[in-house]
């Protein structure tokens, strides 16, 4: 089956008037400017959704399905992630090992109100997915802020630095593919990443919400895959939100396996949020008969990749290319600006302020590739230049 995202230009998108295209992350941006700029900025994609997704969405509708979540549902949205995972990428786990939740953050705030004592320490590689950083000292916790940098080309998790936070650390979160800077983990990573957290009793938010979309030849690998001795430790959290544009339905899953950490995890599940009805039943759909359609928004967000890529070489600033995800992490530094991102925004870009991705990063911006060719060429034409 042929999907035309070619056909999602600006127009089609403004009249949309989402969240995306209608409002401006950064403070102070004129209301005038909203009506000619481009959405780049929240992790949404401009291409709907699966058709599969839509059908079963329009069936319930039409079946007027407004009510509360069923238990039937709940547990057929498990065996469907069961299904997903196994076949996408070979991790078979347990249906009765999920719990659903409104959403990720749902599932990380859980963990920051059931498992953890006041005042404890929350370890956040960055750059980071912004409420990684504030969430915690919502709930009276201390972040410990562990800068990546880019080696040979990839952003890297520095190990050292990890093992050293993790002596006086009591929950990592690992987010991966890795948001903002698009990088997918490799296993012999994630294995360095248990075997600190073994090392040091540390607990790990296994943020897997954007594993769908890692387009080949790359294979996501999920974290509880990794080791049986992982589940003593982890919450692994997924949902069809990113990968299948249905964020706003509000259904994710935390994955807590067998091991030690299950019984602790009776306890702090008491604070998740109930996933709605309808997000449950497009995530059915999603994971049973939306792989086509994933495969071919990877190859297209893929080539956007490399449309961006080729843009950026031989300019001013600069990426890492992101290996998964539609999110890059772009160095706008050469701007010789304060705030980048305004700079963006001045040009008709809505994108993020990498400042708030964490200390060190205010040179930064977040850029999501996920929409039409020609308003991804058309926003790259007017990005900001170099002050003179």
């Amino acid at each position: 089956m042929d999907f035309d995202f070619d056909a999602f230009d600006e127009a089609q998108m403004r009249s949309k008037a989402s969240m995306k295209w209608s409002t401006s992350p950064v403070a102070n941006t004129p209301a005038q400017a909203l009506e000619s700029a481009s959405g780049h900025w929240i992790a949404e994609m401009d291409y709907g959704t699966a058709p599969v997704v839509k059908r079963a969405i329009e069936q319930a509708v039409e079946q007027e399905f407004f009510g509360y979540l069923p238990p039937h549902l709940a547990r057929r949205t498990a065996e469907a992630l069961e299904f997903f995972e196994r076949e996408r990428f070979g991790f078979s786990l347990d249906p009765t090992c999920v719990s659903l939740a409104s959403s990720v953050l749902d599932g990380f705030c859980a963990m920051l109100q059931g498992l953890l004592k006041p005042g404890s320490t929350v370890i956040v590689p960055t750059p980071a997915y912004m409420p990684f950083l504030t969430l915690p000292q919502l709930h009276g916790h201390r972040v410990h802020q562990v800068p990546g940098q880019i080696v040979r080309g990839r952003w890297q998790l520095d190990f050292e630095a990890l093992e050293a936070a993790a002596h006086s650390g009591d929950l990592l979160v690992l987010c991966n593919p890795w948001n903002p800077t698009g990088r997918v983990l490799e296993r012999e990573e994630l294995e360095r990443v248990g075997e600190i957290a073994q090392r040091h009793d540390l607990l790990v938010f296994a943020d897997e919400i954007h594993a769908g979309l890692v387009p080949q030849p790359r294979r996501h690998v999920p974290y509880l895959s990794v080791d049986p001795s992982f589940a003593d430790h982890a919450v692994m959290a997924v949902a069809a939100s990113k990968a299948f544009n249905v964020a706003g339905l509000h259904c994710a899953q935390m994955i807590v396996g067998r091991g030690k950490l299950a019984g602790r995890w009776e306890q702090a599940r008491q604070y998740l949020h109930p996933a709605a009805p309808l997000g449950a039943i497009a995530a059915i759909a999603a994971y049973r008969e939306g792989g086509e359609w994933l495969d071919a928004v990877n190859a297209y967000v893929d080539e956007n990749l490399t449309v961006v890529d080729e843009f950026l070489a031989g300019r001013a600033m600069s990426w890492a290319r992101p290996e998964g995800t539609y999110m890059g992490f772009i160095d706008a530094s050469a701007l010789g600006s304060e705030c980048p991102a305004q700079d963006f925004v001045r040009a008709g870009i809505l994108v993020n302020d990498g400042k708030a991705c964490g200390a060190g990063f205010e040179q930064f911006v977040r850029f999501n590739v996920a929409t039409g060719r020609s308003v991804l060429r058309r926003s790259l034409e007017r990005f900001p230049q170099p002050r003179a």
